[in-house]
């Protein structure tokens, strides 16, 4: 999947090397609107969320829009998560206004924990928690003239680098990517919890 693809290219994704294909192409396009350097002209809400808490907590209110936490999903997605459904879920949430949520926040929910929607709804604050407290750690560190090293427990700080590593780790091949298939909400949750350290 190149990068001049029309960025609604999660209709094309069909397997797990297509989503790892998408994600990769998320990556180059965050990157690119990043830094300002789009190639075409940017619609009004094509990147709402350029951090990984902000695209996390994106996703959580996708997830949790109804009681059952599951609106938008099954409007244009059904029967997912699927790897179709999971770039559909991606698409939408870098374009939805994130919302901290002060009572997902505290969820510590772990992967292995994650059968539904609702449970991956909070595995994300989860994750979306984790990451600002990091950064917020690492950044005091910085500040009392402290050697950070590396950066926190999180191996990444950027959004598209966060993408990328996810992109590379879903299309690797290995004993433990068997559980990722078929697409399950816990496989997902698995997914995050590797990109989060992945380099």
């Amino acid at each position: 999947m190149s990068a001049s693809r029309s960025i609604d290219s999660w209709r094309q994704v069909e397997s797990r090397q297509g989503f790892a294909a998408y994600l990769g192409f998320l990556a180059f396009d965050c990157e690119q609107a990043c830094s300002g350097q789009e190639a075409e002209p940017p619609t009004v809400s094509r990147w709402t969320n350029r951090t990984i808490d902000g695209l996390l907590w994106g996703w959580a209110g996708l997830l949790g829009g109804r009681l059952d936490g599951t609106d938008l999903l099954h409007e244009e997605a059904p029967d997912r998560p699927g790897w179709q459904g999971l770039a559909y879920q991606l698409d939408i949430a870098r374009t939805i206004s994130p919302g901290f949520n002060l009572v997902l926040a505290d969820s510590e929910i772990e992967p292995n924990e994650v059968d539904t929607p609702r449970d991956l709804r909070r595995y994300v604050a989860t994750l979306a928690t984790d990451f600002a407290r990091d950064q917020e750690e690492c950044q005091a560190k910085i500040d009392r003239g402290q050697w950070a090293g590396d950066g926190g427990s999180w191996a990444h700080s950027t959004l598209y680098d966060w993408l990328g590593a996810w992109a590379a780790w879903v299309g690797a091949n290995s004993p433990r990517h068997a559980q990722l298939e078929p697409v399950t909400w816990r496989s997902v949750a698995l997914q995050l919890s590797v990109a989060r350290i992945y380099e």
